[in-house]
């Protein structure tokens, strides 16, 4: 099978979707099947087979190369948000992954709160606000107290995620954030265990919670980018020291968050086990990384499928245009 990979991109996950691309590039190669990298460079051009030039030239080599499947590599904005699924249905080139829609829905960490808790989901509790709102801080820490999680909407690999501990820091931070994306999610923190939920579709399509993982930062406050990607940083436990209840109560969970969103193929939801045992969904990833370090393949690797056979049956659940 002919395989475009995708990956890179202007987001600030750029160099860990060059790590996704790359992974999935060895595993093409194990399953027999020849690979296209495709390069979305930090300036906003291609490269193509080592080929540079626009997005537009980049694109057009693509649809000449013919490609069976294009297995997106990406994460963040371009990525993740819908826009290189419409380029690719656009060609008609056949993809993994989740579609426009659920994309756009899962990468906006608010849209994605609307639709977790219009589907009776437990989330955080949360104010959302603009540059006109950023200096009621008074009245945020009034309402959700401190400490306070603020997260910029679009982002991916807690780029774009704070805890600000204190009234003036938040006020500073809250106003950085705001003038960068425009608007603010400023969560509740909710103090607990961090795990996360790996969802995989059956070839059949039906969607099936594989073992969650429990996250264990060593020295960061909570799983932020360097606690992600720096070997050693983080305590990655799988299968989770859970009880078998709640094991099943994150699964389902995890399916039906996955469902809310319309995702394919697969999904990562995080969340936060409280102390009392409450549970907060925090968010929805619909393209989950796909490096070594990576959450999804340690989880499928418990499960039996190696690195190559997740690979292999996410190809297999393309979307055929």
């Amino acid at each position: 099978m002919r395989v475009a990979v995708l990956m890179g991109g202007r987001s600030g996950e750029h160099e860990v979707s060059l790590r996704s691309g790359a992974a999935v590039i060895e595993a093409l190669a194990v399953l027999g099947h020849e690979a296209l990298p495709v390069v979305f460079e930090r300036d906003g051009g291609a490269t193509v087979g080592g080929v540079s030039g626009s997005v537009a030239e980049g694109l057009l080599a693509l649809e000449r190369w013919r490609p069976e499947r294009a297995f997106i590599a990406m994460h963040g904005s371009d990525g993740e948000d819908g826009r290189i699924q419409g380029a690719l249905e656009l060609l008609r080139i056949p993809y993994q992954g989740s579609g426009i829609q659920a994309s756009a829905i899962g990468l906006d960490k608010i849209r994605t709160k609307e639709i977790l808790r219009m589907h009776g989901l437990p989330v955080a509790d949360e104010r959302v606000i603009t540059r006109d709102e950023v200096r009621d801080w008074p009245g945020l820490v009034r309402t959700l107290g401190l400490p306070l999680v603020l997260k910029t909407p679009a982002s991916g690999s807690s780029v774009g995620v704070e805890i600000v501990r204190d009234p003036e820091t938040l006020a500073e931070r809250a106003e950085v954030l705001c003038a960068e994306a425009g608007r603010v999610l400023v969560e509740r923190f909710v103090r607990g265990r961090e795990l996360t939920i790996p969802v995989l579709e059956r070839a059949d399509g039906e969607p099936e919670a594989l073992p969650t993982v429990e996250i264990r930062p060593r020295a960061a406050s909570f799983f932020d980018y360097g606690a992600k990607y720096t070997p050693g940083a983080t305590d990655e436990l799988c299968p989770a020291p859970i009880e078998p209840a709640l094991e099943a109560t994150l699964g389902a969970l995890g399916v039906r968050a996955h469902r809310a969103l319309g995702c394919h193929g697969y999904s990562r939801t995080d969340c936060i086990v409280a102390e009392d045992g409450a549970i907060a969904l925090l968010e929805v990833n619909t393209l989950p990384g796909l490096t070594r370090e990576s959450l999804l393949p340690k989880s499928a690797a418990v499960a039996g499928l190696t690195f190559p056979a997740l690979v292999e049956r996410l190809l297999m659940r393309a979307h055929i245009i």
